[in-house]
Protein backbone atom coordinates (compact mmCIF):
# COMPACT_ATOMS: atom_id res chain seq x y z
CA UNK A 1 0.00 0.00 0.00
CA UNK A 2 2.79 2.40 0.95
CA UNK A 3 4.66 1.72 -2.31
CA UNK A 4 1.47 2.34 -4.31
CA UNK A 5 0.90 5.67 -2.60
CA UNK A 6 4.48 6.79 -3.16
CA UNK A 7 4.44 5.79 -6.84
CA UNK A 8 1.17 7.65 -7.28
CA UNK A 9 2.44 10.75 -5.52
CA UNK A 10 5.67 10.76 -7.54
CA UNK A 11 3.75 10.75 -10.79
CA UNK A 12 1.40 13.45 -9.49
CA UNK A 13 4.35 15.57 -8.43
CA UNK A 14 5.85 15.42 -11.93
CA UNK A 15 2.49 16.38 -13.46
CA UNK A 16 2.12 19.30 -11.08
CA UNK A 17 5.57 20.62 -11.90
CA UNK A 18 4.96 20.40 -15.61
CA UNK A 19 1.80 22.42 -15.23
CA UNK A 20 2.91 25.23 -12.95
CA UNK A 21 6.67 25.88 -12.77
CA UNK A 22 7.92 29.35 -13.69
CA UNK A 23 10.48 31.96 -12.71
CA UNK A 24 9.42 34.27 -9.91
CA UNK A 25 9.04 37.75 -11.36
CA UNK A 26 11.63 40.36 -10.50
CA UNK A 27 14.20 38.21 -8.69
CA UNK A 28 16.55 35.26 -9.10
CA UNK A 29 14.39 32.83 -7.14
CA UNK A 30 12.36 30.21 -9.01
CA UNK A 31 8.93 29.32 -7.63
CA UNK A 32 5.93 27.46 -8.96
CA UNK A 33 2.42 28.85 -9.35
CA UNK A 34 1.69 27.87 -5.74
CA UNK A 35 4.51 30.12 -4.57
CA UNK A 36 6.72 27.23 -3.44
CA UNK A 37 10.47 27.83 -3.94
CA UNK A 38 12.18 25.41 -6.33
CA UNK A 39 15.47 27.25 -6.69
CA UNK A 40 17.09 29.96 -4.63
CA UNK A 41 19.40 32.62 -6.10
CA UNK A 42 20.13 31.40 -9.63
CA UNK A 43 22.85 34.02 -10.11
CA UNK A 44 25.09 32.23 -7.62
CA UNK A 45 26.92 28.88 -7.91
CA UNK A 46 25.33 27.71 -4.66
CA UNK A 47 23.58 24.39 -4.02
CA UNK A 48 21.22 23.50 -1.19
CA UNK A 49 21.53 19.85 -0.14
CA UNK A 50 18.32 18.60 1.48
CA UNK A 51 17.67 15.23 3.09
CA UNK A 52 14.24 13.88 3.94
CA UNK A 53 13.12 10.78 5.79
CA UNK A 54 10.01 9.04 7.07
CA UNK A 55 9.51 6.04 9.33
CA UNK A 56 6.75 3.65 8.25
CA UNK A 57 5.12 2.42 11.43
CA UNK A 58 3.10 -0.31 9.71
CA UNK A 59 6.23 -2.30 8.83
CA UNK A 60 8.58 -1.11 11.61
CA UNK A 61 10.57 0.99 9.20
CA UNK A 62 11.30 -1.69 6.61
CA UNK A 63 10.27 0.37 3.58
CA UNK A 64 10.66 3.90 4.94
CA UNK A 65 13.23 4.82 7.55
CA UNK A 66 15.99 7.29 8.39
CA UNK A 67 18.77 4.71 8.47
CA UNK A 68 20.98 6.63 6.06
CA UNK A 69 21.27 9.66 8.32
CA UNK A 70 24.51 8.68 10.05
CA UNK A 71 26.43 7.93 6.82
CA UNK A 72 25.14 11.24 5.43
CA UNK A 73 26.28 13.14 8.51
CA UNK A 74 29.67 11.43 8.40
CA UNK A 75 30.17 12.45 4.77
CA UNK A 76 29.06 16.04 5.37
CA UNK A 77 31.48 16.30 8.28
CA UNK A 78 34.32 14.83 6.24
CA UNK A 79 33.69 17.25 3.35
CA UNK A 80 33.08 20.32 5.53
CA UNK A 81 29.59 20.84 4.13
CA UNK A 82 26.32 21.65 5.89
CA UNK A 83 22.94 20.26 4.85
CA UNK A 84 19.24 20.78 5.58
CA UNK A 85 17.28 17.89 7.08
CA UNK A 86 13.52 17.36 6.87
CA UNK A 87 12.48 14.08 8.52
CA UNK A 88 8.85 13.60 9.44
CA UNK A 89 8.14 14.09 13.12
CA UNK A 90 7.14 10.43 13.40
CA UNK A 91 10.76 9.78 12.48
CA UNK A 92 12.01 12.32 15.00
CA UNK A 93 10.10 10.68 17.83
CA UNK A 94 11.66 7.25 17.23
CA UNK A 95 14.20 6.67 20.05
CA UNK A 96 16.69 5.04 17.66
CA UNK A 97 17.08 8.33 15.76
CA UNK A 98 17.33 10.66 18.75
CA UNK A 99 21.16 10.68 18.75
CA UNK A 100 21.14 11.54 15.05
CA UNK A 101 18.65 14.39 15.54
CA UNK A 102 20.85 15.80 18.29
CA UNK A 103 23.87 15.44 16.04
CA UNK A 104 22.17 17.31 13.19
CA UNK A 105 21.60 20.25 15.53
CA UNK A 106 24.99 20.09 17.26
CA UNK A 107 26.94 20.00 13.98
CA UNK A 108 25.23 23.11 12.65
CA UNK A 109 22.91 21.67 10.03
CA UNK A 110 19.39 22.98 9.45
CA UNK A 111 16.58 20.90 10.93
CA UNK A 112 12.89 21.23 10.16
CA UNK A 113 10.30 18.58 9.29
CA UNK A 114 8.26 17.02 6.53
CA UNK A 115 4.93 17.08 8.46
CA UNK A 116 4.22 14.75 11.37
CA UNK A 117 2.62 11.73 9.67
CA UNK A 118 3.63 12.25 6.00
CA UNK A 119 0.17 13.35 4.93
CA UNK A 120 -1.00 12.82 1.36
CA UNK A 121 -2.35 16.34 0.82
CA UNK A 122 -3.90 15.89 -2.63
CA UNK A 123 -4.60 13.19 -5.19
CA UNK A 124 -3.19 12.68 -8.68
CA UNK A 125 -5.63 15.22 -10.08
CA UNK A 126 -4.79 17.89 -7.53
CA UNK A 127 -7.94 17.37 -5.46
CA UNK A 128 -7.46 18.27 -1.80
CA UNK A 129 -7.50 15.23 0.50
CA UNK A 130 -6.60 16.88 3.82
CA UNK A 131 -8.55 19.92 5.10
CA UNK A 132 -6.80 22.86 6.70
CA UNK A 133 -7.81 21.91 10.25
CA UNK A 134 -6.28 18.43 9.83
CA UNK A 135 -3.06 19.94 8.50
CA UNK A 136 -3.00 22.23 11.53
CA UNK A 137 -3.50 19.28 13.90
CA UNK A 138 -0.72 17.33 12.21
CA UNK A 139 1.65 20.30 12.34
CA UNK A 140 0.93 20.85 16.01
CA UNK A 141 2.22 17.33 16.70
CA UNK A 142 5.17 17.99 14.40
CA UNK A 143 6.07 21.16 16.28
CA UNK A 144 5.93 19.35 19.62
CA UNK A 145 8.65 16.98 18.46
CA UNK A 146 10.89 19.74 17.11
CA UNK A 147 10.38 21.83 20.23
CA UNK A 148 11.44 18.85 22.31
CA UNK A 149 14.97 19.37 21.01
CA UNK A 150 15.05 23.00 22.06
CA UNK A 151 14.14 24.49 18.68
CA UNK A 152 11.69 27.32 18.14
CA UNK A 153 9.35 27.79 15.19
CA UNK A 154 11.47 30.70 14.02
CA UNK A 155 14.33 28.22 13.59
CA UNK A 156 12.38 25.63 11.57
CA UNK A 157 9.92 27.81 9.64
CA UNK A 158 11.17 26.60 6.22
CA UNK A 159 9.81 23.16 5.39
CA UNK A 160 9.30 20.70 2.53
CA UNK A 161 5.66 19.58 2.08
CA UNK A 162 4.98 15.87 2.64
CA UNK A 163 5.50 13.76 -0.47
CA UNK A 164 6.78 17.02 -2.02
CA UNK A 165 3.21 17.37 -3.31
CA UNK A 166 0.53 20.00 -2.72
CA UNK A 167 -1.96 22.25 -4.45
CA UNK A 168 -2.71 25.95 -4.01
CA UNK A 169 -5.22 25.27 -1.22
CA UNK A 170 -2.90 23.12 0.90
CA UNK A 171 0.12 25.35 0.22
CA UNK A 172 -1.89 28.30 1.52
CA UNK A 173 -2.96 26.23 4.53
CA UNK A 174 0.66 25.47 5.40
CA UNK A 175 1.70 29.10 4.95
CA UNK A 176 -1.19 30.23 7.15
CA UNK A 177 0.44 28.22 9.96
CA UNK A 178 3.59 30.33 9.63
CA UNK A 179 5.65 28.17 7.27
CA UNK A 180 7.70 29.01 4.20
CA UNK A 181 7.75 26.28 1.58
CA UNK A 182 10.49 24.86 -0.60
CA UNK A 183 10.57 21.81 -2.82
CA UNK A 184 13.35 19.90 -4.57
CA UNK A 185 14.29 21.31 -7.97
CA UNK A 186 12.52 19.41 -10.72
CA UNK A 187 14.56 17.49 -13.27
CA UNK A 188 17.44 16.47 -11.01
CA UNK A 189 16.05 12.96 -10.57
CA UNK A 190 17.83 12.18 -7.31
CA UNK A 191 14.49 11.77 -5.54
CA UNK A 192 13.92 8.55 -7.53
CA UNK A 193 16.22 6.70 -5.15
CA UNK A 194 13.15 5.07 -3.56
CA UNK A 195 12.25 3.04 -6.67
CA UNK A 196 12.51 -0.73 -6.48
CA UNK A 197 14.61 -2.91 -8.81
CA UNK A 198 12.47 -4.88 -11.21
CA UNK A 199 9.69 -2.29 -11.47
CA UNK A 200 8.98 -0.17 -14.55
CA UNK A 201 9.85 3.08 -12.78
CA UNK A 202 13.08 1.82 -11.23
CA UNK A 203 16.07 4.11 -11.62
CA UNK A 204 19.44 2.71 -10.63
CA UNK A 205 21.94 4.87 -8.80
CA UNK A 206 24.05 4.88 -11.96
CA UNK A 207 21.11 6.26 -13.95
CA UNK A 208 20.29 8.79 -11.24
CA UNK A 209 23.84 10.15 -11.14
CA UNK A 210 24.08 10.24 -14.94
CA UNK A 211 20.88 12.29 -15.03
CA UNK A 212 22.23 14.64 -12.35
CA UNK A 213 25.39 15.40 -14.32
CA UNK A 214 23.42 15.80 -17.54
CA UNK A 215 21.18 18.32 -15.76
CA UNK A 216 24.20 20.27 -14.58
CA UNK A 217 25.69 20.27 -18.07
CA UNK A 218 22.45 21.46 -19.67
CA UNK A 219 21.16 23.87 -17.02
CA UNK A 220 23.83 24.58 -14.39
CA UNK A 221 23.10 23.87 -10.73
CA UNK A 222 22.89 27.50 -9.59
CA UNK A 223 20.47 27.78 -6.69
CA UNK A 224 19.16 24.22 -6.95
CA UNK A 225 17.56 22.33 -4.08
CA UNK A 226 19.13 18.88 -4.35
CA UNK A 227 17.15 16.15 -2.59
CA UNK A 228 18.71 12.87 -1.51
CA UNK A 229 16.72 10.56 0.76
CA UNK A 230 18.65 9.56 3.89
CA UNK A 231 16.74 6.28 3.80
CA UNK A 232 17.50 2.61 3.20
CA UNK A 233 14.79 1.50 0.81
CA UNK A 234 14.57 -2.31 0.59
CA UNK A 235 15.93 -4.34 -2.34
CA UNK A 236 18.58 -1.72 -3.16
CA UNK A 237 22.20 -2.52 -2.36
CA UNK A 238 24.40 0.04 -0.61
CA UNK A 239 26.08 0.78 -3.93
CA UNK A 240 22.61 1.53 -5.36
CA UNK A 241 21.83 4.19 -2.75
CA UNK A 242 22.67 7.74 -3.92
CA UNK A 243 23.48 8.93 -0.40
CA UNK A 244 26.38 6.46 -0.38
CA UNK A 245 27.81 8.49 -3.29
CA UNK A 246 27.33 11.84 -1.54
CA UNK A 247 31.05 12.40 -1.13
CA UNK A 248 31.61 11.85 -4.85
CA UNK A 249 28.74 14.24 -5.65
CA UNK A 250 30.11 16.95 -3.35
CA UNK A 251 33.67 16.60 -4.68
CA UNK A 252 32.56 16.81 -8.31
CA UNK A 253 30.36 19.85 -7.68
CA UNK A 254 33.13 21.61 -5.73
CA UNK A 255 35.48 20.95 -8.64
CA UNK A 256 32.97 22.71 -10.90
CA UNK A 257 33.04 25.76 -8.63
CA UNK A 258 29.88 25.22 -6.60
CA UNK A 259 29.54 25.89 -2.87
CA UNK A 260 26.88 24.69 -0.46
CA UNK A 261 24.47 26.52 1.83
CA UNK A 262 21.51 25.63 4.04
CA UNK A 263 18.19 27.18 4.99
CA UNK A 264 20.03 28.84 7.86
CA UNK A 265 21.80 30.97 5.26
CA UNK A 266 18.49 31.80 3.58
CA UNK A 267 17.03 32.85 6.93
CA UNK A 268 20.05 35.02 7.67
CA UNK A 269 19.53 36.86 4.38
CA UNK A 270 15.81 37.24 5.15
CA UNK A 271 16.73 39.03 8.37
Amino acid sequence: MKKTIIMSMALAFVAALLSCSHNASGNAIVTDSCGVVQKFDTTQKVIYLVFTGHYSLNDSGRFENFDGVEPVLNTLKEKGVKGSFFPTAITIEQPKYEPSIKRIIAEGHYLSAHSYAHLQLCDDNGKTLVPADSIAADFKKMEAQLNRFGLTKEQYCWMIPPYETYNAETADAMRSLGYKLLNPTSGLGTGMDWTTPGTKIYRSCEQILANLWKYEEDNSMNGVILLIHAMNYPDRTDADRPYMHLGEIIDKLKAKGYTFKTLKDVMALDK
